[in-house]
This record gives structure tokens, sequence and C-alpha cells, in this order.
């Protein structure tokens, strides 16, 4: 019986911090210079929206738009594409998809700059479903998302959710999913007491001992 593996995507499938930072960074010089050393230490993996108000603020929420504006100018037409993937990541989703379980990514990513990406990887037929936060303005977070996704447990010998933050967690926590925590991600300075973790692994290639 097949397997139902639900991936984020930054931090967990390809390594963005830098590319992304780069644009919050940018944005940050253009429109609001004194928030540029806290846009510099952002955590990645916040929608775009979440990561806009904390930089500019309650003061510099008239800002809003314009900076989303800005972010993907820049991000999604030109940045998006210098993002690498982590190691061992394209080999171990194709040897799981060839071993006939469903792949599957869940992410407060936008939805443009995932299917670039996914495009560019040539992982189009790889995933059986991608959900991406603005794809579902109804979901409020990643748990309302992935409910939304409407997975029928009995189709599966088991779910896993592998991702890098404690968002991805407690996601998984609230579904009564296994979650993989990879430790090379995003999250490891995040207070991860109360998440229940299945497995953690520094290296992709550690999921194939499943």
């Amino acid at each position: 019986m097949k397997r139902l593996w639900i991936f984020d995507f930054d931090g967990t499938l390809v390594d963005s911090e830098v590319a992304i930072r780069r644009c919050y960074s940018q944005t940050t010089e253009e429109l609001i210079p004194e928030r540029l050393d806290y846009a510099k230490d952002i955590l990645i993996g916040p929608t775009l929206k979440e990561t806009t108000n904390l930089i500019l603020t309650e003061k510099n929420s008239h800002l809003r738009e314009k900076f989303m504006e800005r972010f993907r100018a820049a991000y999604d037409e030109n940045i998006v594409l210098q993002t690498p993937i982590f190691s061992g990541v394209d080999e171990v989703i194709r040897h799981l998809k060839e071993a006939g379980d469903h792949l599957a990514i869940l992410t407060n990513k936008r939805s443009y700059p995932t299917h670039k990406l996914i495009q560019h990887y040539r992982w189009n037929n790889l995933f059986n479903w991608v959900a991406c936060m603005d794809d579902f303005p109804q979901a409020k977070n990643k748990t309302e998302l992935l409910k939304l996704q409407n997975i029928k447990r009995s189709d599966y010998k088991q779910i896993y959710l592998i991702g890098d933050t404690t968002h991805d967690g407690s996601t998984a926590n609230n579904h009564n999913i296994k979650f993989i925590k990879v430790n090379y991600g995003y999250g490891g300075s995040q207070n991860w007491n109360g998440i229940k973790i299945f497995n953690a692994i520094n290296s992709f290639n550690k999921l194939l001992d499943l």
C-alpha cells in the first residue's frame, strides 16, 4: 500500500533563503531603510504578507501593498530561479514516485513562484497535488490549508509531513500525521517545545531509510 509524503517547500526541498532574503533586504532598503537590519535576519517560511507586516510594523502599514508589489516584481521575474535544490532532494523524490508513493507540497509560498520553480526543476509530473496558501484564501494557516485537501487516510499505509519550522510541526500534530523535521532548514532557532517529532533528519536521503 502506498504512502503519502507531504513536503514543505522553502527550507525543505529548496534552499530559497539567499534569494528571498535578498529581495526582502532590497525592498526594505528602497522603502524603509531604517528596518534593514531587521529584514536581514527574518525567518524564511511565513507568507509574504506576514513577513511584510513584521518588517513594516503597524507604524508603516500604509506601505504594505507597495512593499509586496516591489517584492513580487523583483523575486518572481528575476531572482526566483537562483534557488538551488537541497542535496539529495531530486533523487529521493523521484525514487519515492517510482516506488508508487504519492507526493504533495504544502507551502506558504505563493503559487506563481512555486510552480515556476517546479517547472524549472522538471518536477511537473512528480506531485499529486500542490497546495499554496494564496490558492486557498479561505485558509488562515497551514493547518487549515491541509484540511482543505480532503485526504482519505484509508488510501495510504502511512502519511508523513516533512518540514523545517514549528509551523510545519504543529500542522502535522494538529492532523495526527507523523512529522519529520529536517534539521538543515530555517527553523533551527525556533522553540520546538510541545512539537511532537516522529523523526529528525540531517540529510534528505535519510527519508529512504523509513
